[in-house]
């Protein structure tokens, strides 16, 4: 017969049964990790720090060194100039007896500076009350244009134009060809001729 107390036999089982010699099974212990598996989470990080680095670069050259400025871009930037010259060579340059002081007022819109001047005063006081008195009307179509020196502000175009006029003594229209350089200035958003010189 057992002379242990109930405590002392508790205690005892529980320790046969927490001692590796008396379990069934070892605690499995974990290994410890190879060089090997220490080398490859090495690599992995190292991986990882140069992918957040080329993301970071790629990045930083479509904010900073791709801008609206860049030369890939100046082709569009000189044909908006281009266009801008044509579209006023047309106004400038058309105009109907009956409407001619409309025609001629948006005309005045797209003209600027010392020419811009002349243009409004020779206008008004020539070409208004000769369309008027001998019924003139005059249409110009641009034929071709192209861009001849361009800066951010400023821009040389050679505008070829084909230009019907009648009168009330000439029913039959009579056709001139002209070839025009005409300077434009950039203001804001828009493009003004600041030149228009017919060759």
């Amino acid at each position: 017969m057992s002379t242990q107390t109930p405590i002392e036999q508790i205690t005892e089982s529980a320790s046969q049964r927490l001692s590796p010699s008396t379990s069934s099974g070892a605690v499995p212990v974990p290994a410890p990790r190879s060089g090997k598996h220490r080398r490859r989470k090495a690599f992995a990080i190292v991986i990882s720090a140069c992918l957040a680095v080329a993301s970071i670069g790629t990045w930083t050259y479509l904010f900073f060194g791709v801008s609206p400025t860049d030369d890939a871009v100046a082709p569009n930037r000189q044909q908006v100039a281009v266009d801008a010259a044509a579209t006023a060579a047309t106004a400038i340059l058309s105009y109907s007896a009956d409407t001619v002081e409309t025609d001629l007022g948006a005309a005045n819109q797209l003209v600027t500076g010392t020419f811009g001047d002349y243009y409004r005063t020779f206008t008004r006081d020539v070409v208004v009350p000769a369309a008027k008195e001998k019924r003139i009307s005059t249409v110009a179509t641009v034929v071709g244009k192209a861009i001849s020196a361009f800066s951010d502000d400023t821009a040389s175009v050679l505008v070829f134009v084909n230009q019907s006029t009648t009168t009330a003594a000439a029913a039959e229209p009579t056709v001139t060809t002209t070839t025009i350089r005409i300077e434009v200035e950039r203001h804001g958003d828009q493009w003004l001729v600041a030149k228009f010189d017919p060759s």
